[in-house]
């Protein structure tokens, strides 16, 4: 006799169900995207390869008999006339509104998409001959329909509905959508890389739609889980779900089960949506860190066996950990693994009051036990630490353990646990706990991995607000500062201060977690310019080296300040963007880097980033650091368009007749559509009302205070408007030092003219400092002002060796340095 058998029904405590976005259609839209670019890519890069393999493949299918072919697609035109239509009558007649509101903006959204595609990209690889094939075809309708268009939108509508859907119907419904497109192709009814384009961007539509909207969750319910009780003998009593605002995202939901017998039980119910999450947290590390150490992924029911068998490790070793009961399946693919309940809660939730010395040393006495048998909890926070009302403190949540663990994660282990609770309590009160704890050798252990990389998500996220905070903070609490460079609050920093006093252990370095670090970037990098910038430079190898027999070398060398001077201007563009005060040495070092790095990165977008994380490393806020980046560039577009009109006028030549050939027209409509398309998301869906809320609106505000920080200083605008006004003038002065240098003798107004004119050529093309552009556009601008054509060509090289390549070693030598000094 089972032991549900002579009981009553448990009673169940859950809320209604609600929408919620499922990590898997974000798994699916990332996929689909992929797909997407591929045959965007193959359509467009390969446009001769893709049309002669889909010629090929069209001919194939012209080979069949004609009858059959029709046959074909007609088959495929029932279908895809009646399975819409007969999906949309079942759920309107189960009063199922839910999965048409999303299967009618999934179905418009994969049409639109698919139709702007394939006209503006697919179209360039499709065979010449392929119209030709329809003509004289028939079905029920025309040969050509259904069409991508049509194909995307019903794979878009078959995703969107899958939630409402059981597994069988999903496939079913996926595999019927497949075999119509590919039957579509076999009968060449439509071309094989749109087929498979359609069947993607209906996938992205399908997905993105759910991730807007919300779908129902793709988990056990609660009387699922008082079922699973039963069967594994629990005679329960009543199930109920705990709260939303106190379930932890990716680590399931969790249930109160109390007994006939009055024992009560903590249950966690893991689902696919965990393993689905869980997979982006391990694809994550795997991209950030060198040895990321994730087991393999785990079922449901793997999972929670996994977690009861750490629970019974962790026990073993002396360790205060939640007493397991057991691990049990749970139908609709869940699992659950059952604790003994005390009516504990998570040390997050404690007041600060309640936070004692005693109680936190108790916690890091267990953890010393997990350290001193090398067991790994890889994910020990705060609120994964329980506090009894008597006070007694038990570790929970051990799905991620890992038993016999590298000194790497065990030391991981320890420096969460310290920043997350340095946190609430300080990071010296954090400390003097964890050595009481741990002692001095286990906690000296853990300085190298007092670094982001080595914290998971959340507390990672934490750390990141609190040392935001405490900037603003610092901020607010006066006027203008003298900035430190390095010295924004970093709670990391001063743990790992506290941790070197207290332990009297030696200094070290920050242990080398980054799968990919700046050498290794710029190496990339580097390779790349290397192949395909430099290399090409080399033709003019011997001409160079004719200018220099030739120059006048004490000209020549009057044209080296020239690359001290322009940092300099760019340095006082710097501060005259800032409210605050930046000492000009530091900067003026970080503005060489920034230089070495415009070199191997196009449009300067290795030097913004540099000098954006030069501000937020002394405690600038994003938001305000972005405004200062953004100034600058346009500041110097400004002074750009204020130093051309001047030379152009003063020189008497006007540049109405340079033509770019640039379409911006062309462009109006869709970047409108976009923007429209955007606000709407954003304004018209909680996701997006919750990112401006929390993102966009707090970063306007930061950049609107810098502006009007700047905007109020008189003496820090006219630094900036020196700085952006140099910085085209000094180039100018070092072109006229090298024309003389080669025995050219043009007017200044000229000079000016003519590299503003190359300058805003250069601009447009898309290589790093205008690599070629500008020089091609200085020599043009050199010989139509008269100057002969070889001291024009050996001017410019000269020009551009000394102003251009000379701040490669310059600026490679000062980002060592800055990054040896912690500026950046």
């Amino acid at each position: 006799m089972s032991v549900s058998e002579g009981l009553p029904a448990p009673v169940i405590d859950a809320p209604p169900p609600h929408a919620v976005r499922r990590a898997a259609d974000l798994w699916r839209l990332l996929v689909s995207l992929v797909a997407v670019l591929m045959t965007v890519l193959s359509a467009v890069v390969t446009r001769d390869v893709a049309r002669t393999v889909q010629q090929g493949l069209l001919t194939t299918a012209t080979a069949l008999p004609p009858e059959l072919r029709d046959g074909l697609v007609g088959a495929v035109q029932v279908v895809a006339m009646l399975a819409p239509t007969a999906a949309l009558a079942v759920w309107a007649v189960r009063h199922r509104a839910d999965p048409v509101l999303r299967v009618v903006p999934a179905a418009a959204l994969g049409a639109l998409v698919a139709w702007s595609v394939t006209h503006l990209a697919l179209a360039r690889g499709r065979p010449d001959l392929w119209p030709q094939v329809l003509a004289g075809r028939g079905g029920l309708v025309q040969a050509g329909w259904p069409s991508a268009v049509y194909l995307a939108a019903c794979a878009a509508a078959v995703v969107a509905g899958g939630p409402w859907l059981g597994p069988r119907w999903r496939r079913g419904l996926w595999s019927l959508t497949a075999v119509c497109a590919a039957l579509s192709v076999a009968a060449a009814a439509i071309v094989p890389l749109d087929a498979v384009a359609a069947l993607a961007m209906g996938g992205a539509a399908g997905s993105t739609v759910l991730l807007l909207a919300g779908g129902p969750a793709d988990r056990p319910t609660a009387r699922a889980v008082a079922d699973a009780l039963l069967a594994c003998g629990v005679p329960v009593a009543t199930v109920r779900e705990l709260p939303a605002d106190t379930q932890l995202p990716g680590e399931g939901i969790v249930y109160h089960a109390e007994t006939t017998a009055g024992s009560r039980l903590a249950v966690r119910v893991l689902a696919a949506e965990d393993h689905n999450r869980e997979l982006f947290h391990r694809l994550a590390r795997r991209m950030l860190l060198r040895h990321p150490a994730d087991a393999g992924g785990q079922s449901p029911l793997g999972a929670a066996e996994h977690e009861l068998l750490m629970l019974v490790f962790a026990a073993r070793t002396g360790a205060r950990v939640e007493e397991p009961v057991i691990a049990y399946p749970v139908a609709g693919g869940g699992a659950l693994v059952a604790t003994v309940e005390r009516g504990a809660r998570p040390l997050s939730a404690l007041t600060d009051e309640a936070l004692t010395d005693e109680l936190l040393i108790a916690v890091w006495t267990s953890v010393a036990r997990l350290q001193e048998h090398r067991l790994a909890h890889r994910a020990l926070r705060p609120e994964h630490v329980l506090v009894e009302p008597g006070g007694a403190v038990r570790l929970a949540a051990f799905a991620r353990a890992r038993p016999g663990s590298p000194p790497a994660l065990l030391a991981g282990d320890i420096a969460e646990l310290l920043a997350t609770t340095a946190l609430r309590v300080g990071p010296r009160r954090a400390t003097a706990c964890a050595l009481a704890g741990l002692g001095p050798r286990i906690l000296a252990d853990a300085v190298p991995y007092l670094q982001p990389l080595a914290l998971v998500g959340p507390a990672r996220r934490a750390v990141t607000r609190y040392d935001q905070n405490t900037a603003r903070a610092a901020r607010a609490g006066g006027g203008r500062r003298l900035l430190r460079p390095g010295g924004r609050p970093s709670l990391l920093r001063d743990l790992a201060a506290e941790v070197t006093a207290a332990t009297g252990a030696p200094p070290a370095s920050p242990a080398p977690l980054a799968r990919l670090t700046w050498k290794k970037a710029l190496g990339l990098v580097g390779a790349f310019l290397v192949l395909h910038l430099v290399l090409p430079q080399f033709a003019n190898a011997g001409a160079a080296v004719d200018a220099l027999r030739s120059a006048d070398w004490w000209w020549v060398l009057a044209v080296v300040p020239v690359t001290f001077v322009s940092q300099a201007f760019s340095t006082w563009l710097q501060l005259g963007t800032i409210p605050d005060r930046l000492p000009f040495g530091p900067t003026y070092e970080v503005q060489f880097a920034s230089s070495f790095l415009n070199r191997i990165t196009p449009s300067n977008v290795g030097g913004m980033a540099l000098n954006l994380r030069f501000l937020q490393k002394t405690g600038i806020e994003t938001g305000a650091a972005t405004a200062s980046v953004g100034l600058q560039s346009l500041a110097g577009a400004l002074s750009n368009a204020v130093v051309a009109a001047v030379f152009f006028a003063w020189a008497g030549r006007h540049h109405g007749g340079l033509h770019l050939g640039l379409p911006a027209g062309r462009y109006v409509l869709p970047a409108a559509a976009l923007t429209l398309a955007a606000g709407g998301l954003l304004g018209l869906t909680p996701p997006g009302r919750r990112l401006l809320r929390e993102k966009v609106w707090p970063f306007l505000r930061a950049a609107g205070s810098t502006m009007a920080g700047v905007a109020s200083d008189p003496a820090r605008l006219a630094v900036g408007v020196a700085g952006a006004l140099g910085l085209p003038l000094v180039q100018i002065v070092g072109l006229g030092l090298s024309v003389h240098a080669l025995g050219g003798d043009l007017p200044v107004v000229q000079l000016g003219a003519a590299y503003m004119a190359a300058r805003l050529i250069a601009s447009a093309a898309p290589v790093p400092g205008g690599l070629g552009a500008l020089e091609a556009g200085l020599i043009a601008g050199l010989t139509a002002l008269g100057m002969a054509a070889g001291p024009a060509t050996s001017a410019v090289l000269v020009y551009r060796l000394l102003t251009f390549w000379l701040n490669v070693p310059l600026g490679a030598a000062a980002l060592g340095v800055v990054q040896r000094r912690g500026y950046v």
